[in-house]
C-alpha cells in the first residue's frame, strides 16, 4: 500500500512539475546572439514593436545606422529630414522607413523602438553599423488572432494528461501487487 501510495505522489508531482518546467524552459522574452544586441520581446503580434538595445559596443557620438529588413518593419523616422529624405517622402507619403541613423550615449548604449505594420507579418532583421562594427538580431511578426471566446485551455490539458498518467501508475501498482499476492 505504501508503494502504490508513493508512485501515486509521484505522479501527482509530475503533474505540475513537467508543465512548470516546460513553461520555464521556454519562456525568452530577451533574445541576442554573441554580440551586444538585443531585441525585447523577440515575438510581436501585427501592429505592435519591439525593442532594439546595443550595450557597450559602439562610439558615443558616431552616428550609428540601423536597418530593417523585413515585412512591414520600420525604424523612427527622423526628426529632422534632410532636403533629399524630405523630397523622398512627398514623393511616397505612405512609404516607411526602413533605416535611421542614432547616437550612442557615453555609456555607449542605445535603444531603438522598431515598429510593425498591422497588416503585415514575417521575420524582421535589425541591423546597426558603425564602421567595421556591425551587430543584428532578427524578431518574428505574427498574424493576429481571432477574437477569443473566452476560454483558451490554460492548463486543463496538462491537468488532464497528468491525471491519465496518475491512473495508468495506479492501475500498473494495482496489477503488480495481485501478481505477488496471487
Amino acid at each position: 500500500m505504501k508503494r502504490t501510495l508513493a508512485l501515486a505522489s509521484l505522479c501527482l508531482l509530475a503533474v505540475f512539475a513537467v508543465p512548470t518546467a516546460a513553461n520555464a524552459a521556454t519562456d525568452s522574452s530577451t533574445y541576442g546572439p554573441a554580440g551586444c544586441a538585443t531585441l525585447t520581446p523577440v515575438s510581436v503580434t501585427q501592429g505592435e514593436s519591439t525593442v532594439f538595445r546595443c550595450d557597450g559596443t559602439f562610439d558615443p557620438g558616431t552616428p550609428v545606422t540601423v536597418t530593417v529588413d523585413g515585412p512591414g518593419c520600420s525604424v523612427p523616422a527622423p526628426a529632422k529630414p534632410n532636403t533629399a529624405d524630405a523630397t523622398e517622402q512627398a514623393a511616397g507619403q505612405s512609404a516607411v522607413p526602413t533605416s535611421g541613423t542614432f547616437s550612442a550615449d557615453a555609456a555607449r548604449a542605445f535603444a531603438v523602438t522598431i515598429s510593425t505594420d498591422a497588416t503585415k507579418s514575417g521575420t524582421c532583421m535589425v541591423t546597426a553599423t558603425q564602421g567595421a562594427t556591425t551587430e543584428s538580431a532578427s524578431f518574428q511578426v505574427s498574424e493576429r488572432e481571432f477574437a477569443s471566446t473566452g476560454f483558451d485551455g490554460g492548463a486543463l490539458p496538462w491537468i488532464g494528461g497528468g491525471l491519465l498518467v496518475v491512473g495508468a501508475g495506479v492501475v500498473t501498482a494495482l496489477a503488480v501487487r495481485r501478481r505477488k499476492t496471487a
